[in-house]
């Protein structure tokens, strides 16, 4: 959790490699045991309040195993995360290293699952080597014909990548679906599922983990299988409106000066705004501003989403829109502006940054690409199944293990850890699994 590899791991303790491996997975089976058991009071129906959760996606990479194919296998984790403590809900990557591929393409080739439509499939979930190369051959064409538009402004810059985001989904034969990459391989161990899949499954997931709270609010990256996941399991939450969604777009690779630049102008308008209205509190000046921005909505897209921009963009997020995909119109005014300015993703994004930091194995690149693209990550697994168990107990460290400027951990806010608990008491701690 330290950002230590392993092949120092084993250098400072005199471990084999796989006696670390095994560790590695005495750790997590612990750690999955204890968040079962601490969770299961939200499966239960635990009483919670209004939920405000940010959801994104994170891609991570393990190295190549043959050298005659020097692909990086991509594998994707979607996460949740609560706005107001912080706490991590799910972090699910694409990948079950409990099934075989061989055994698979061989029963697919068998069963006559290849001659079906995807949906009716036995294996529709998974990636097959058939199936992933027709992905990639598909996604060449796709990307060729909505390459992002390159500008110098700031703003636009962000409302032109929305636009691509639009046209890039247009353009896939399943909206819903992520094409494969022509840089990138499936897994030799184990198998790799689909995207949407994980998303689906994710979603349904907050479900069960959210059904005892009055309303759920999810914040999420634009994405439109995002959007399917979402409403194939909030659907009847959004009917009562008892839950709705937002896409949320963010500058993500802003430089540090355009930050800087996007925080003062913002800090600006909340001054002069606060100016022309004297005696007024920052929240109201602000709930203001918000409702400025909602009398100039922008349609982008073909389905004809209602884009806002947010009035008040910060350093981690210096410039952000908004689409609200489940208004049916029954808020008020000042209800509507106070949801519009929850929207952010940081909470989740900043689980991110974090696993990216202190993992060894999840770093991004230390390389530059070779003539073919293809990059060689210096610490990262050779195999997704350590990948996986490392980033399910980072979840789990990062939730109860992990303080932040107030000294406490995501799952103080929830008292079901009063105290920081340390990754070791894992290793011989009893608990009853959910």
């Amino acid at each position: 959790m330290n950002k230590m590899p392993l092949n120092r791991i084993a250098e400072v303790t005199g471990l084999a490699p796989t006696s670390i491996y095994g560790k590695i997975a005495l750790i997590h089976r612990q750690c999955m045991a204890f968040a079962g058991y601490r969770e299961g009071q939200l499966v239960q129906g635990m009483a919670l309040p209004s939920m405000y959760i940010a959801v994104d996606r994170q891609i991570h990479n393990a190295n190549w195993s043959n050298r005659r194919d020097r692909r990086n296998v991509a594998l994707t984790a979607i996460g949740s995360a609560d706005l107001v403590s912080g706490y991590v809900f799910g972090f699910n990557l694409n990948f079950n290293p409990s099934m075989d591929a061989d055994a698979v393409e061989k029963e697919a080739a068998t069963n006559g699952d290849l001659a079906e439509y995807e949906a009716y499939r036995q294996y529709a979930r998974v990636w097959l080597s058939t199936g992933y190369a027709a992905s990639i051959e598909a996604s060449k064409t796709h990307r060729s014909k909505a390459r992002k538009l390159k500008t110098a402004a700031f703003e636009e810059g962000l409302e032109q990548d929305i636009t691509a985001e639009y046209a890039q989904s247009q353009a896939r034969e399943d909206i819903e679906a992520e094409e494969a990459d022509t840089d990138t391989a499936l897994p030799r161990q184990g198998i790799q599922i689909k995207d949407q899949y994980t998303m689906h499954g994710h979603f349904h997931l907050l479900t069960t983990l959210q059904q005892g709270a009055d309303k759920v609010r999810c914040y999420m990256d634009e994405d439109s299988g995002m959007r399917a996941a979402f409403l194939g399991s909030f659907a009847e939450r959004v009917k009562q409106r008892a839950a709705d969604a937002w896409f949320v777009s963010v500058m993500k690779d802003a430089t540090v000066t355009q930050k800087e630049s996007a925080a003062s102008k913002s800090k600006a308008r909340s001054a002069e705004a606060s100016a022309a209205n004297p005696g007024l509190p920052l929240k109201a000046v602000k709930l203001l501003l918000m409702k400025e921005e909602m009398a100039n909505p922008k349609e982008i897209g073909e389905f004809g989403d209602v884009w806002l921009s947010h009035p008040v963009p910060n350093m981690s997020e210096p410039a952000k829109k908004m689409c609200w995909l489940t208004d049916l119109g029954v808020y008020d005014e000042d209800h509507r502006a106070n949801l519009y300015l929850k929207s952010s993703l940081h909470a989740v994004d900043r689980f991110f940054m974090q696993a990216r930091r202190r993992l060894s194995l999840a770093e991004r690149s230390i390389a530059t690409a070779s003539a073919a693209r293809r990059t060689w990550y210096g610490y990262s697994a050779y195999s997704p199944e350590n990948l996986t168990n490392v980033l399910e107990i980072f979840r789990v460290f990062y939730n109860y293990c992990k303080v932040g400027d107030d000294k406490q951990t995501p799952a103080s806010a929830w008292d079901w850890s009063r105290r920081r608990l340390h990754l070791k008491t894992f290793c011989t701690l009893r608990v009853i699994p959910a």
